[in-house]
């Protein structure tokens, strides 16, 4: 019996130790690889393999009125596959059929929550079979519009990058459910002193996850991944009709380094307080003139007309006279030109985890193509020096710089900002930046100049209000990209210096192109977190790819911009009153 025993215990110590080397998730990942390898169909191998495996515990919990409304709690193994026939220099994609399949799909889009490697082996087969035929298709698509179709100046499709290894033994965090429903509803019951509110609600969400990732180049990852947010809503309505919002959030890589609830509750009563305030302000007017933005707004629209073009992804190959949905860079061909006045540099350095003993949310290890980030100057004396690159080849660089963090389009990654710096060597004092405001609107004889104080971005509405605001402002005849609504926007009248909160107002014709009219820029700066993601002005609690980012940013004076008064339908108010909410 000791003998046997003896013999047990040398095992559970092999195998003890192999798990610190390769972890169960990891070996299968690794075994079913190795496997993959040798695939071939049409005289096509796969000359690169990866395979992504989130084991996620999320907890999402909403809360109003100090109500609890929906709270659960689930786990989840989500794999992601990926293919690449050909070679480097071409393979699939980077074309409009890249990533088409018309088989049909034998794999789940989860795979099993304990650690049966025989199952997770068979659902890894089953998705890189279903990928590697797509690859197959899409590669003899590509092949049929390159026999018609005239490239000039070539470009590979891959870069290649190095290995990288790191393995964690680390367990997920939990998360204390109840406690945070406790958190949740009394952040929601702020709102019961406000009748002017319509509609209010406080939302957490955490996500707890241990990242495995394996690739044909060697590359070896598990690592833990939180991300914790509580986002707070609250909506008004006019007389006249028009519906008026105003939102806040708080970020955190674990709950327990949350913000205090104080602080939450505090920030639910100053989002009230605004819609109050909205819902009695008078309705703006056009302007064209000088704009002032504090330092909240001005990082809000840098997130928006530099974070959104910093980013150049390649044209797709189609047939000719084919319509593509691509929308390429503002930045596109402008290389070395001038961007933003001379005193201006700008720098996205993911590398950094605190600013001035904050802590900054765009930090992260390693991006979605096995990349480590790279601080990169993107803006040197207002002149464009480089853009934020994937693995996707981009003419005049050599390299990723390891910014591919969001789902992309026609078999790309796409990159996107980690921590922007915009920095100027010329500020001064914002109360002295006012002044300069001010002083622009009497030589200008206007009786009042425009300041924003906040934007909705990221934005608070819903998918249907976001489709609504692209078709006002397509009929609205702006020339340029729609922009986040505009929440906080104040008349500051020339003769005294007074604000006068107004609404039914927002920004027309404003483009990257407009960053050049900046006059000045404040000594004080925003520290501006938000979740990017693949949706319009990185819409709240959308699902799928989320990206963490943190802006930081001077309150800055433009010399000219357009406002346009918003004259949208609006839906009636209820016809009864609401009832006595204490």
């Amino acid at each position: 019996m000791k003998r046997i025993l003896a013999g047990f215990s040398i095992l559970l110590i092999a195998l003890q130790a192999q798990d610190a080397v390769n972890p169960p998730m990891l070996r299968a990942m690794l075994a079913e690889l190795e496997r993959s390898k040798q695939i071939r169909l049409m005289g096509l191998a796969p000359y690169y393999i990866e395979y992504d495996v989130e084991d996620q515990e999320s907890t999402s919990i909403q809360a109003s009125l100090g109500g609890i409304v929906n709270a659960r709690q689930s786990i989840n193994r989500v794999p992601i596959v990926g293919v690449r026939v050909g070679s480097p220099e071409m393979d699939q994609t980077n074309q409009i059929f890249a990533g088409i399949y018309s088989g049909s799909r034998y794999d789940s889009d989860s795979l099993p929550l304990d650690d049966n490697l025989d199952l997770i082996r068979q659902n890894l087969w089953l998705a890189t079979d279903r990928t590697y035929k797509s690859a197959v298709e899409s590669m003899s698509a590509k092949q049929q519009i390159l026999k018609g179709t005239n490239v000039t100046d070539p470009q590979p499709d891959f870069w290649k990058s190095d290995a990288v290894v790191n393995i964690t033994n680390s367990t997920r965090n939990k998360i204390d459910l109840e406690a945070w429903k406790s958190r949740t509803a009394q952040i929601s019951k702020v709102f019961l002193d406000f009748p002017e509110v319509l509609a209010s609600s406080a939302e957490f969400d955490a996500l707890s996850s241990m990242s495995h990732h394996v690739n044909s180049e060697g590359t070896k990852i598990r690592m833990p991944d939180y991300l914790t947010t509580m986002r707070i809503r609250a909506t008004g309505q006019a007389e006249d009709g028009t519906v008026l919002r105003d939102a806040g959030g708080f970020m955190s890589y674990e709950d327990a380094k949350m913000a205090p609830v104080a602080e939450m509750e505090k920030s639910a009563r100053a989002i009230a307080e605004n819609v109050k305030a909205l819902v009695k302000a008078p309705i703006g007017e056009s302007y064209t003139g000088p704009v002032l933005f504090e330092p909240q707004a001005a990082a809000q629209l840098f997130g928006q007309l530099l974070g959104d073009n910093v980013r150049n992804p390649r044209r797709p190959l189609s047939d000719p006279g084919r319509n593509v949905p691509f929308q390429p860079s503002e930045f596109d061909g402008k290389l070395s030109s001038r961007i933003l006045p001379d005193s201006f540099d700008v720098i996205d350095d993911p590398t950094l985890t605190s600013y001035e003993g904050h802590t900054l949310m765009g930090n992260y290890y390693i991006d979605t193509e096995s990349v480590r980030p790279k601080p990169v100057q993107l803006i040197e004396k207002g002149a464009l020096k480089a853009f934020l690159r994937t693995r996707q080849p981009m003419k005049g660089f050599t390299e990723s710089t390891g910014h591919a963090r969001l789902a992309g389009s026609f078999g790309h990654k796409s990159a996107t900002i980690g921590n922007l710096f915009i920095k100027s060597r010329d500020t001064k004092p914002f109360s002295e930046l006012k002044n300069q405001f001010v002083e622009l609107l009497k030589q200008r004889n206007k009786p009042y100049g425009i300041l924003v104080r906040k934007m909705d971005y990221p934005s608070s509405g819903s998918v249907g209000d976001l489709q609504a605001l692209f078709a006002s402002h397509q009929q609205s005849g702006s020339t340029t990209r729609p922009l986040a609504p505009l929440v906080l926007v104040y008349k500051v009248y020339a003769a005294d210096g007074r604000e006068e909160l107004i609404r039914n107002v927002r920004l027309k014709n404003v483009s990257a192109r407009t960053l050049r009219d900046i006059l000045g820029a404040s000594s004080e700066v925003a520290k501006f977190d938000f979740v990017n993601n693949n949706a319009p002005f990185a819409l709240m609690g959308w699902a799928g790819y989320l990206a963490p980012a943190t802006i930081v940013a001077p309150g800055v004076l433009f010399e000219e911009m357009e406002i346009d008064r918003i004259q949208d339908q609006t839906v009636k108010p209820p016809v009864t009153a609401a009832p006595a909410l204490r």
